[in-house]
């Protein structure tokens, strides 16, 4: 189906029913590390080199049931999903810090983080990811690119190279992090949808249907937009494993959701330069 209303190219846009109903797919996009280039040199450690975007391919048919299963999990641990008065969200750094509802003292840690390993890679979605190396960025290129901008475009033309084939489309969802960073990010994509890319023409683009935005909680604090924890989630296991070689068994549970797994490399994980 087409998307009639175009206002998410001017404004950044909350997600809504009336746009999953006429979509394929929606695609949650989640970053690891940071884009900035200042002070990038020969002495900065390797875990502030990199920087990484993930995005995961959910099939709108599928929206439901992986809802449930999410629930399910944070029903087993918190009451009705609830703890301190709004709805858990899993997010990798409160995870990995033990943080709030994750505290140890709360809950069985352990077996959540076993249930969270049985979970993502039973999920029915797909992944795209990049990552790029920032030191070595800045030192191939006279005028470096803007990582954040570059990330999304080799995203973008993994995700269309799938859809096209498909004959699908598709739409963006991005978290919330406030007016001023949502339409600079907007911006950004809408370059990259409107111009095409070096290799890619914008005809190609056109199964992107829209681009929205969404706090990881509703503002009421009682739901949540699951899959950008998802998103969350997995981007920090392909960041971990892929640039600090560490966690390597948590990121071989999810490999095998690469787009055209086993033959992923450089297609459904993108690495720069």
């Amino acid at each position: 189906m087409q998307l009639k209303d175009n206002n998410w190219k001017l404004v950044p846009t909350p997600l809504n029913n009336k746009v999953l109903a006429a979509t394929d797919n929606l695609i949650a996009i989640d970053e690891t590390g940071t884009p900035t280039l200042k002070g990038i040199n020969n002495n900065t450690p390797t875990s502030k080199i990199w920087f990484g975007i993930t995005g995961i391919i959910i099939d709108k048919t599928k929206i439901n049931s992986i809802a449930k299963d999410v629930m399910v999990l944070k029903e087993k641990y918190w009451q009705n999903g609830i703890y301190n008065e709004q709805r858990v969200v899993f997010h990798s750094r409160n995870i990995r810090k033990r943080e709030g509802a994750f505290n140890p003292k709360l809950i069985n840690y352990n077996e959540l983080r076993n249930d969270l390993n049985k979970m993502l890679p039973s999920l029915p979605i797909q992944i795209v990811a990049t990552l790029i190396n920032k030191k070595e960025h800045v030192q191939k290129y006279l005028y470096p690119y803007p990582v954040y901008s570059l990330s999304l475009e080799f995203l973008i033309e993994r995700v269309s190279y799938r859809l096209n084939r498909l004959g699908e489309n598709a739409i963006l969802l991005l978290e919330s992090r406030g007016q001023r960073e949502d339409y600079a990010l907007l911006k950004q994509i809408n370059s990259i949808l409107e111009n095409g890319s070096p290799y890619v023409s914008s005809d190609n683009f056109k199964c992107i249907k829209g681009i929205y935005f969404a706090k990881k909680r509703t503002s009421n604090r009682l739901k949540s937009y699951w899959p950008l924890e998802i998103s969350d989630l997995i981007s920090y296991r392909i960041y971990h494993a892929q640039t600090q070689n560490k966690g390597l068994e948590n990121f071989n549970l999810i490999e095998k959701l690469f787009i055209d797994y086993p033959n992923y490399r450089n297609k459904g994980l993108k690495f720069f330069p």
